[in-house]
């Protein structure tokens, strides 16, 4: 999913004055979507698994981040079940390009649309930074 689609004006700016700390508001905005959407935790993590920001227990959060690259490959083994295929059974993945750089947003348990939601959030937080500095 590219989000670079995504404008400004999909939501109210809610940064006052002294909002211009880009980690807090992810890190607030991931938080709003974990509660309202009974995630059990949601992060981004870069391509290589490595958590860049997330909401929920921070175990949680690092594991979901190591695992999201896994989840977008085929696994070669598909009849022996291992710990990561019951994982991936309550794990949800998206893969993002904001600003050319490319990140994945994942979570664990809640619904599908809430990471639309939060992908949506991470354009407006991190598509726009340029923009406005």
């Amino acid at each position: 999913m590219d989000v670079r689609a995504s404008s400004l004006a999909d939501g109210p700016d809610r940064r006052g004055p002294g909002r211009d700390d880009t980690l807090a508001a992810l890190g607030e905005m991931l938080d709003s979507v974990r509660r309202d959407s009974d995630f059990r935790a949601i992060a981004i993590a870069d391509g290589s698994g490595v958590l860049v920001a997330g909401a929920g227990a921070f175990a949680a959060c690092e594991e979901l981040a190591a695992w999201a690259p896994l989840a977008l490959t085929q696994v070669a083994n598909d009849t022996v079940p291992t710990r990561l295929d019951l994982a991936l059974r309550k794990m949800q993945v998206r893969r993002l390009t904001i600003d050319g750089i490319e990140v994945l947003l994942c979570g664990d348990g809640g619904e599908g649309d809430a990471l639309r939601r939060a992908a949506a959030g991470c354009a407006r937080i991190l598509g726009g930074r340029r923009e406005r500095a």
